[in-house]
């Protein structure tokens, strides 16, 4: 039974209609390769959602929340002489309170998470897992040679893949994955948990690669991993 990458990952995500689900179940069944690749799916999910979803508990800075305060009292002068007279403040009309309301928690939503120092760092695009956020900055623009202790992300290898595209290992927080570049973005090809590294000044990702990051490298390496020179030389060349 044939069964598209679209059709499965929205199995997993609960978005199929009861007879499409129960297709892709029939299929699972059918097929032990499928039911771990469903299995991996469910895994990687929880995963983010363990590393992820505390986040949104955070409370919104009380520097953002003063943006959207508006009656704040001015400062008053300690000089009679000094005081000009301000044009009264006409009551809003009650029904724009909701609409303003709303605005406000707009913003505050916006700008909290543009402010927030982690993002989650992949998402599914056209049934395949994208890095974005961090992941995909340090993807486009950090050097393994030239390492950044202040990101979040620690960039392991970058080799030449036997399809000709350029991949990079990578490791975030507990997360490690090897990427692959295509035309629009970085493809995540695996993702697991990352094993404990030694921590200094800078994290080493190449050196506490997780078996399956080893094993989808392993399969795709073509040659020798790139060297300082031949990495600065891919990035200014868009990765190509």
């Amino acid at each position: 039974m044939d069964i598209s990458q679209q059709d499965l990952q929205a199995y997993v995500d609960g978005e199929l209609a009861p007879a499409d689900a129960a297709r892709v179940e029939a299929a699972i069944a059918a097929d032990p390769a499928l039911a771990r690749q469903v299995e991996r799916e469910r895994a990687l999910r929880a995963r983010l959602r363990a590393e992820f979803d505390p986040v949104l508990d955070e409370p919104v800075p009380s520097r953002l929340q003063a943006l959207l305060r508006d009656d704040a009292p001015a400062p008053q002068s300690s000089k009679a002489d000094n005081l000009v007279a301000m044009p009264t403040r006409q009551p809003r009309p009650t029904w724009q309170l909701p609409v303003y309301a709303l605005a406000a928690s707009l913003l505050v939503v916006s700008v909290s998470l543009w402010l927030r120092p982690v993002f989650t760092p992949v998402r599914m695009e056209d049934g395949r897992l994208v890095a974005s956020g961090p992941l995909n900055r340090a993807l486009n623009g950090a050097l393994a040679s030239a390492p950044d202790s202040a990101s979040p992300v620690a960039i392991g290898l970058t080799f030449r893949a036997q399809d000709g595209r350029i991949c990079r290992t990578f490791e975030q927080r507990a997360m490690a994955g090897l990427a692959c570049r295509t035309h629009d973005g970085w493809t995540i090809e695996v993702i697991s948990h990352a094993r404990d590294a030694a921590q200094g000044d800078v994290r080493q990702a190449a050196s506490a690669i997780p078996p399956e990051v080893q094993a989808a490298l392993d399969a795709r390496l073509q040659g020798e991993p790139f060297d300082a020179a031949q990495e600065r030389a891919a990035r200014d060349h868009g990765w190509r």
